[in-house]
């Protein structure tokens, strides 16, 4: 049994069943997490790695071997964790400012 096995049996069946599954973690993190403001970027990047899931289940079952695609995919991961982690730390990304709502009258 290799390590992505159970991606493919669960996403690899079909690609939009990877998206959708995706989108819906995205709008239950970003409801969970309503109140903070970053509940956008971690509701993107949860629906971002399962779509990355998604693609290599694909790709998997259409026949390219799990020992090119998985580093590759691993590789991508890493670098993009970094990127917004030393965004993070530098202080790049701020949460967005959360603004009072405008009077009903104007």
């Amino acid at each position: 049994m290799h390590v992505t096995d159970p991606a493919v049996q669960l996403l690899g069946m079909n690609p939009i069943f990877a998206a959708v599954v995706g989108y819906a973690a995205q709008a239950g993190v970003v409801s969970a997490l309503r109140r903070s403001a970053y509940a956008p970027l971690l509701g993107r990047l949860t629906a971002a790695i399962i779509w990355g899931c998604g693609g290599v289940a694909s790709l998997t079952v259409v026949g390219i071997s799990t020992a090119i695609i998985v580093p590759l995919a691993l590789t991508v991961l890493t670098v993009v964790v970094a990127m917004l982690a030393l965004a993070f730390v530098s202080g790049l990304i701020r949460p967005a400012p959360v603004t009072a709502p405008l009077p009903a009258g104007t």
